[in-house]
């Protein structure tokens, strides 16, 4: 297999819908009081499925941000990884779930159209579907930094949001997932994140970081010269940590192990980078994620995992 096809691979494997969850999260944290948010929306008895649905449940309360701020009772969000399309079939295809979505009301016209809201999202502007829409007499109107209305297509309001042009501070957490992330916004999200007290809240942060550094190595290897910011990653990422350890204590207690904590924290490695084999990360990735995680140097990561790298291909065979 050619370094390419490897690169390629791993794009695949990469969870972006994960780590997009963490970002739209915590974008709409101040306000998930006042909003229903629902992962892969059933649309239908049938395996239709919109990547979030997110309803007001008060109308009068502004999201007041790039991506909420046109929200009304019932949004549609759509979110296109930097390795997908958005041409005119899949704009027509989110198109068509709205419909869908607004057909399957309890009762006739339950659910209003014009409370109907469409959102895609992408890393990159499509400028081939912005020329395309643009030929048919259809207007594109960019209403704020990396917002874009589409108008003239259907009843309700369209909007594509190209996620390299947004200069929102509260979406930091959607700029920093994106391939060629600015550095200083990076800096700033991951002072935020050290910020979060609620689990959810660090549970996604981690989601998102874990994109973010996969899509801008150098980026990350930059950071981690730096002292300041090394540590609060490790911060960041400590719950996994801890579940990790608590996970190794707990077999390492059922196993006997005299030594107890220690060990158990072993195991507690073992048991993270054996989670990353099983998903095919590669090495060098697991390598990087075990040195930030665990605060240990490189070449003790390299030693963990190479250790674990024999028991799982000895456990397989």
């Amino acid at each position: 297999m050619t370094k390419k096809q490897n690169s390629n691979d791993e794009k695949k494997r990469l969870d972006w819908h994960s780590g997009f969850e963490g970002g739209l999260m915590l974008s709409l944290r101040h306000y998930v009081q006042d909003l229903q948010i629902e992962r892969e929306h059933p649309l239908s008895s049938e395996p239709l499925r919109i990547d979030f649905l997110v309803i007001k449940k008060r109308p009068e309360v502004l999201i007041d941000n790039a991506i909420g701020r046109e929200f009304k009772t019932y949004n549609l969000i759509e979110y296109k990884n930097p390795n997908d399309e958005l041409n005119i079939d899949v704009l027509w295809k989110v198109i068509g779930y709205a419909c869908l979505y607004k057909s399957f009301g309890k009762s006739v016209d339950a659910i209003k159209s014009e409370e109907i809201t469409v959102t895609i999202l992408r890393a990159s502007k499509p400028v081939g579907l912005f020329k395309y829409l643009d030929s048919k007499g259809i207007v594109t109107e960019k209403t704020s930094p990396g917002v874009y209305r589409i108008d003239g297509m259907v009843m309700m309001p369209i909007n594509i949001v190209v996620i390299s042009e947004l200069q929102d501070g509260e979406l930091k957490a959607l700029s920093v997932m994106r391939p060629g992330a600015d550095i200083d916004t990076v800096r700033q999200f991951i002072d935020e994140a050290q910020t979060f007290t609620e689990p959810g809240d660090k549970r996604f942060a981690d989601a998102v970081l874990e994109i973010s550094a996969t899509v801008n190595e150098k980026l990350y290897e930059r950071l981690r010269g730096d002292d300041r910011m090394c540590e609060a990653l490790r911060k960041i990422m400590a719950e996994d940590l801890q579940d990790a350890e608590n996970r190794g204590v707990e077999q390492g207690i059922e196993q006997g192990i005299e030594q107890g904590i220690e060990q158990g924290i072993e195991q507690g490695i073992d048991i993270f980078i054996e989670d990353k084999l099983e998903d095919k990360v590669p090495e060098d990735k697991i390598i990087e994620r075990v040195k930030i995680k665990f605060n240990v140097s490189r070449e003790k990561a390299t030693e963990y995992v190479k250790r674990c790298q024999e028991s799982f291909v000895a456990g397989v065979s």
